[in-house]
């Protein structure tokens, strides 16, 4: 077996099927491939200018040398003995290589041997001020995801063994000597960077984390061993030339392919082929390089084109170099592969040459896609230096894949469509936040469905937008109807002085549709010429807890070949009337929903193999030019966002009214013909049976808990919304979209109509609605990246149940013990369980199959048992059953 003797520093290793090593990097090559890989992508327009906007000057290439010294010294804690021998020594303790670092900082001897072998003085110099070295030494070291922070006293875990041991030389080797190697590979590989005489580096915290994020993303690029092989020998150049392909092959170099755009056709009619409708043509007609432009806000009805309008501002930034990305975020995992496809489709179009075709990758975790193929249908990039042949078309497309092989890098691809919380993942306190933001630096962000009532996305989105624009970032935010309050805060958090809210009478005149810029210029952009006007007929009915009783209407509805399209606010809402359906003897099995010929409803509580079957099945059938025929799907919010289905009749619970606006959106949404008694919209809205919504409020306040299983003051937590949604529909019982869009939307959220409900009930809910607004925003704030402060003061904490309940990162996802057949067929590997679902106890790494019969499979998780079927994840009561 080799030992250290023979293998020297390490850096990266990999161990043979007999546990012996078979491979290896040494330190100093790994440092400087790493750094290499920095370099090059510093030397990226997209980051470079990012970098010059978080510095405050231009960063000249002697500057951006001495960062890639910097970023070469980020493994410099595998010098320590510890780590070296781990491999070596199965009984070694368990040595890492950035908490040891900490005895660096405080034991005298160590300080100064460590200084001594950086040329410490040498390289503070570089900074303004020169203290700012340590800060930049911290960002580098953060390379595994979270800010690296050393207190003064803390000496838990191998600081002792680090201090008295690790960092000190013993018979055959020196750490500090190893330091000391890489700052002579560093002088080589760079030598520029050493020169006298030159501008120094701002110690802004701003570009301490832009930084770092650059760092991570040169780590994990840098340590691909499709790129960077074990096994060789120190060599610069080397280094140099495969960072240069790997930023070429995996997409984030995208020069070629900005160039071939910008050389054909750039007009929207060439790219989508057809005449662009009003607001896509005010969105193209926005130039490139207007600063006010890199913030729209495209307000506009349901099938306006705002898809087509944000990929045209896609392909026009990007032809002229001003983003090398795009990132189409959507609020929900359904509707991101349904725009996917269209997105594949328009980039085939758009770019008819595979070799010269920007990747596309589905951004959506245990669904990801490359190219429209399943990534685990694809043969990862293998971890070993087997296959040499990279004019392999094969290893060309195996290294395509690389930005969707791991959710952390999703945001990497040149164009990505996926679920808003990736990009919100860049912009909260959660591991590896840094590298999703630089990431993200370089693309337009367009945020779809943007709504003005959900308080806590808002506060995160507007810090998202905030450090994106401000970096000098281009966005997007896509909208039915923005509340004048929701698009205030968004421009004011993205640098706009110029604009206040607007008071409700001002709010409900604006111009709609409309294009507002971050100058806070609102646009009326018209409507489409040949636009219909769709007038829906709302018909409320007061049958929120009996919705049953509309099953006679609805046997008549499909006896007449009408498509139902149900919308309930909660799972157990959308599973009970899909069983009463069932057992209803009027209600024929054919008219029903079936995937893989089993009936169900559709919502967020399937395993992530059926949840793709599930969707595929509702834009088989509900999608444009699917054909007619009575039928009726019962679901969730799932079907309410971005999705191109069509149905006759909409039944829906009470929701918000820009939610509201979301659901009508699939009503008569392509032209066909209707069946009898459907040639107009129709909307049924399911309310309560009482006077007033203040009659759901308990004595404080709050929502009683039949109002949370309805989905009020729970999935919509201000009944003043609702309440005044409400009062609307019972005034008019119909609707002009889109002329009363922006009226509806003002009249339940602008705060001078809150006001209006009065008595004590709605005034102590408004009370705990603006705590918890507070809160919300506390919460968010406290939970936000603080890109502001430099390392060494921040360290990330974990993010609060709030956060982790929004950004899905409560889910549980838990493999099965043995993997079973599912109700559609596709074998079930694992389950999630939401968090309120989820056991007090979660220690075990799996769930246990108890039993499986005609009803599904019984399965047990932790102190909790679930029945898992055609309907979903569902709670059991093994007592009862």
């Amino acid at each position: 077996m080799l030992s250290h003797e023979h293998v020297g520093f390490w850096g990266k290793i990999r161990l043979g099927q007999n546990g012996q090593t078979d491979q290896w990097l040494s330190l100093s090559q790994h440092s400087l491939d790493v750094a290499s890989v920095f370099a090059a992508l510093a030397e990226l327009p997209a980051f470079h200018h990012k970098l010059k906007v978080s510095s405050g000057i231009e960063l000249d290439g002697i500057q951006l040398q001495r960062l890639a010294v910097i970023a070469l010294l980020h493994d410099v804690g595998k010098a320590n003995l510890g780590f070296q021998d781990k491999v070596f020594d199965a009984k070694a303790p368990r040595a890492g290589h950035v908490r040891e670092l900490a005895p660096l900082f405080d034991a005298p001897e160590l300080c100064e041997a460590f200084a001594t072998a950086l040329d410490l003085d040498e390289i503070a110099d570089w900074f303004d001020p020169p203290d700012s070295i340590e800060q930049f030494l911290l960002a580098a070291w953060s390379h595994h995801g979270a800010p690296v922070r050393f207190q003064t006293g803390d000496q838990t875990g191998n600081y002792y063994l680090a201090r008295t041991r690790w960092w000190r030389a013993d018979a055959t080797r020196d750490p500090m000597q190893a330091v000391a190697e890489l700052m002579r590979i560093a002088k080589q590989a760079f030598p520029d960077a050493f020169k006298r005489g030159v501008a120094r580096i701002p110690g802004r915290a701003r570009l301490q984390h832009r930084f770092a994020g650059l760092v991570m993303l040169a780590d994990w690029l840098g340590s691909h061993q499709a790129f960077f092989p074990l096994g060789r020998l120190l060599d610069i150049g080397f280094a140099r030339n495969a960072a240069r392909r790997a930023l070429l092959t995996v997409g984030l170099d995208t020069a070629s392919l900005q160039s071939d755009l910008a050389q054909r056709p750039t007009t929207f009619k060439h790219w989508f082929g057809f005449e662009p409708r009003p607001l896509q043509s005010a969105v193209d007609q926005q130039a490139p390089d207007d600063a006010e432009s890199r913030l729209l806000i495209a307000e506009a009805e349901t099938g306006s084109g705002k898809t087509e309008a944000a990929l045209a501002r896609f392909f026009r930034l990007f032809a002229a170099g001003k983003v090398d990305g795009l990132y189409f975020a959507l609020p929900t995992r359904v509707a991101a592969r349904e725009l996917y496809l269209r997105v594949v489709n328009y980039l085939e179009q758009i770019f008819p040459k595979p070799e010269c075709r920007p990747a596309a990758v589905l951004a959506v975790p245990r669904y990801a896609r490359i190219d429209n193929v399943p990534i685990d249908k694809l043969d990862r990039l293998l971890p070993d230096d087997r296959i040499l042949c990279h004019d392999d078309p094969d290893r060309l497309r195996q290294e395509r894949q690389w930005a969707a092989e791991h959710p952390k890098r999703f945001l990497a691809a040149t164009v990505a469509v996926g679920t808003v919380d990736q990009a919100l993942l860049s912009a909260v306190q959660t591991r590896h936040a840094h590298l999703r933001s630089v990431c993200l630096d370089r693309s337009l962000l367009v945020v779809d469905e943007v709504h003005a009532s959900d308080v806590y996305m808002r506060r995160l989105l507007r810090g998202l937008l905030s450090h994106h624009v401000g970096l000098g970032g281009h966005a997007m935010l896509l909208s039915a109807t923005l509340g004048a309050w929701a698009c205030a805060e968004f421009l004011q958090a993205c640098g706009c002085t110029t604009l206040a809210a607007e008071n409700y009478a001002g709010a409900c005149a604006a111009p709609y549709p409309a294009l507002t810029l971050l100058s806070g210029i609102r646009r009326s952009v018209g409507f489409a010429r040949g636009g219909s006007v769709k007038r829906v007929r709302i018909d409320p009915r007061s049958w929120l807890k009996q919705p049953e009783r509309l099953i006679s209407e609805l046997v008549s509805a499909l006896e007449a070949g009408a498509r139902v399209l149900i919308v309930l606010n909660t799972v157990g809402r959308a599973n009970a009337l899909q069983r009463a359906l069932e057992q209803h003897p009027a209600i024929q099995k054919v008219w029903l929903f079936r995937c893989q010929d089993s009936i169900c409803p559709h919502h967020g509580r399937f395993a992530p193999s059926d949840r793709e079957l599930l969707d595929q099945a509702v834009s088989r059938r509900w999608g444009k030019g699917t054909p007619p025929g009575p039928l009726v799907l019962i679901g969730t919010q799932t079907l309410e966002q971005s999705l191109d289905i069509d149905a006759d009749w909409l039944i829906t619970d009470l929701c918000p009214a820009d939610v509201l606006l979301q659901r009508v959106g699939r009503l008569h949404r392509h032209a066909c013909t209707r069946p009898p008694g459907f040639e107009a919209p129709r909307c049924t809205v399911l309310m309560p049976d009482c006077a007033s919504l203040a009659e759901w409020l308990d004595a404080r306040g709050e929502a009683s808990r039949e109002a949370k299983r309805a989905g009020f003051g729970s999935v919509y937590a201000d009944l003043r919304t609702l309440e005044l949604t409400r009062l609307m529909l019972l005034e008019q019982t119909e609707v002009e979209i889109p002329r009363d869009n922006r009226r509806l939307v003002e009249g339940a959220t602008h705060p001078e109509r809150l006001a209006t409900l009065s008595g004590p009930a709605w005034g102590k809910h408004g009370q705990n609605v603006e705590g918890l607004t507070l809160a919300h925003n506390i919460a968010a704030f406290h939970v936000a990246a603080q890109y502001d402060r430099p390392f060494g003061e921040l360290s990330f904490n974990e993010l609060n149940e709030k956060a982790r309940t929004r950004l899905g990162l409560d889910t549980l996802r838990i493999p099965l013990r043995q993997p079973s057949p599912g109700p559609f067929g596709a074998e079930i590997a694992e389950i999630t369980i939401p968090g309120h679902l989820a056991p007090r106890e979660r220690d075990d790494e799996t769930a246990e199959l108890i039993r499986r019969g005609a009803d599904g499979m019984i399965l047990r998780y932790g102190e909790r048992h679930y029945r898992y079927s055609r309907f979903g994840l569902e709670p059991f009561d093994e007592s009862i059953d």
